[in-house]
């Protein structure tokens, strides 16, 4: 820390109050600093320490709970860095998004984790984030105190400490932090500051430790998340806003930088596979824009990158949850996209034409808008319209924006007490923010209270109405009173027929329906309810494992009688489809045909199916014991 302060000299405010950086800036005094980031270390627990006794939730199963390889400890690290990272859930490379996903050093940690508690410990992988986000913070305080400097006495006012704050507090943060799975988020934004770091004091001295280190925390930060690749552009940007002249050295760093990412992607491409950009993916619930039109999709992209900047400024209410279709189905020329696109356009024209100004408002625009062009949908397909953590390293632009506007302006536009109204206000802000933060933590506690929060603000979403009917059930589960288990088996049944609604195919809501009316009918034995509730979701998704599971166990309890004319009307009305599902009418026909073999109509309709699936030879067998009946 002293030997930086030795080094870095001078900074130069310009009479129209933008800061311009002609030297290298003076950081303030050890003491400071450390009471800063003492501060911002405290501030993280203090909003967080609410989630450490939380459980695992969301995605955690694919990472943690339900991983393979992550459950080996240690002996799984060779698999955990050398495969897809959903292979150690599913057991197999699956092409389930575009450009599949490579980030296998947050799950490494959870995987020595899981060594050293010798086995699963959500407690302690919530203090490990809480640390780690406080950390990125300090790091990121220590960052632009190398680009910006301190620019008075007063410890509590400067831009480094005042943008680091505010990040710090920000409520779009709370999924990265409190969801165990956002470490890589974290993690990424953490090595690629670090990697910001160093370029930059190789940039300024030349030593080779410090082009060494950029690049180690700029390959851990792709390994982290590929967001990182980002800051092969922010590295020429910072130099370019924040030195007098761009250094001599640049051209070396950034051919080593380009290095380690063809090295990176050389690793990338050998376990997760090539990306197939023109590939389709035909699951809706990973390629939200599926049966769009162009014109559609760019409405939806727009419409999500104006919600982007509305949470940066009024992050309430918030969601884990923006599947489709809590993002609306939006024509380019909507009101909203339009208003996005007028927003986005002045911001780039603002960036480009106050571009030689090196003010650090323009730096902000930039910044924000380079880190989140990976996650926008419009680069890649990221799998779904947006997500609050996705925002998590672009609004580092924004916080430094919000700062330099506070510290340049505030006392200048507010007349003689400007400074220290300028500095209530900020902390105003400061407070609401973290205040939220606190406030939304205790969502993440469980999946049930995660997914009660999500339907009350993404009530459009398929996949959140979805996810709510399975916690639901799951309490169903364990619940023993028979009047609780009547109100949850309605809680199940509502929101998995509100998410059918939106996307009548959906896997998942589907068998939460399947489960409930199954449920009921254990308890009480109705049949009719079963047949009248079973048929429109064995019409909608017949390829479900368990509905033929459950017809096997009723036939085995008796039921093949009573079942017998509702098998022969599914059959009939799957038989009648014009897609895959028609197939299906087999397995159904030839229930009843085991039950009953000796109905002529029965027989010549199975004798139907079976030709139209292609087995002639069955078709035709069946089509002459017909011919032989009365």
């Amino acid at each position: 820390m002293s030997s930086h302060k030795s080094a870095l000299k001078g900074v130069k405010e310009k009479t129209n109050n933008e800061l311009l950086v002609d030297q290298m800036p003076n950081l303030p005094k050890p003491m400071t600093f450390w009471i800063q980031a003492a501060i911002l270390l405290v501030v993280s627990f203090l909003i967080y320490s609410a989630s450490i006794p939380f459980n695992y939730v969301l995605d955690d199963k694919i990472v943690i709970t339900d991983n393979a390889y992550t459950k080996k400890g240690i002996s799984g690290l060779k698999e955990i860095f050398t495969t897809e990272s959903f292979t150690g859930y599913f057991g197999e490379k699956k092409e389930l998004v575009q450009g599949n996903r490579y980030r296998p050093l947050s799950i490494a940690t959870f995987a020595v984790e899981y060594e050293l508690n010798n086995g699963l410990n959500p407690k302690m992988s919530h203090i490990i984030n809480i640390f780690l986000y406080g950390l990125t913070c300090i790091i990121l305080l220590l960052v632009l105190y190398q680009f910006i400097g301190n620019q008075n006495n007063k410890w509590y006012w400067s831009i480094p400490f005042l943008a680091s704050f505010l990040f710090l507090v920000h409520p779009i943060h709370t999924e990265a932090v409190a969801n165990i799975k956002g470490r890589d988020e974290i993690m990424s934004l953490m090595f690629s500051l670090l990697m910001l770091y160093g370029s930059m004091k190789y940039l300024d001295f030349g030593k080779i430790k410090w082009l060494l280190f950029s690049l180690l925390s700029y390959f851990l930060g792709l390994l982290s998340k590929e967001n990182a690749i980002t800051f092969l552009a922010i590295i020429p940007l910072t130099a370019y806003f924040f030195r007098k002249q761009l250094s001599p050295r640049i051209g070396k760093t950034m051919f080593w930088l380009g290095i380690t990412t063809i090295i990176y992607l050389m690793l990338r491409f050998s376990t997760a596979g090539i990306p197939k950009f023109s590939q389709e993916i035909s699951d809706l619930m990973n390629n939200p824009f599926l049966g769009m039109t162009p014109i559609e999709k760019m409405g939806s992209i727009l419409y999500t990158l104006g919600k982007y900047l509305v949470l940066m400024i009024w992050p309430y209410p918030l969601s884990h949850d923006y599947y489709p279709y809590a993002i609306p189905k939006t024509s380019l020329f909507s009101i909203i996209p339009l208003i996005s696109l007028l927003a986005y356009a002045g911001l780039i024209i603002i960036g480009i034409k106050q571009f030689k100004s090196k003010s650090i408002f323009v730096y902000s625009i930039w910044f924000y808008l380079i880190t989140l062009s990976i996650v926008s949908n419009i680069v890649i397909n990221v799998g779904t319209f947006m997500n609050e953590r996705f925002i998590f390293m672009a609004s580092l632009g924004f916080c430094l924006a919000v700062a330099h506007l506070f510290y340049s302006y505030g006392a200048k536009l507010l007349g003689k007490n400007g400074l220290v109204i300028s500095t209530a206000l900020f902390f105003i802000i400061a407070v609401i923010f973290g205040t939220l933060s606190f406030l939304r933590v205790p969502v993440w506690k469980d999946a049930l209270s995660l997914n009660k929060a999500a339907v009350e603000v993404s009530g459009g979403s398929a996949r959140a109405n979805s996810f709510m009917s399975t916690a639901v059930f799951e309490e169903y589960k364990v619940t023993t009173d028979k009047a609780k288990q009547e109100e949850l088996l309605d809680q199940t049944e509502y929101y998995a027929k509100k998410a059918i609604e939106i996307f009548p195919d959906y896997n998942n809501a589907n068998l939460m329906l399947i489960g409930a009316v199954t449920e009921r009918f254990k308890m009480n034995h109705d049949i009719q309810y079963y047949t009248e509730n079973m048929k429109p979701i064995i019409i909608r998704r017949p390829d479900i494992p368990f509905i033929v599971e459950f017809s096997t166990y009723l036939k085995d309890k008796g039921y093949g009688e009573a079942l017998y004319p509702f098998y022969i009307d599914v059959g009939k009305s799957l038989l009648k489809l014009n897609d895959k599902r028609k197939g299906w009418s087999i397995q159904y026909l030839q229930y009843a045909y085991e039950i009953n073999p000796n109905n002529k109509d029965l027989v010549l309709t199975l004798s139907k199916a079976y030709e139209l699936a292609g087995n002639t030879s069955r078709a035709k067998l069946l089509f002459d014991a017909a011919q032989q009946m009365q």
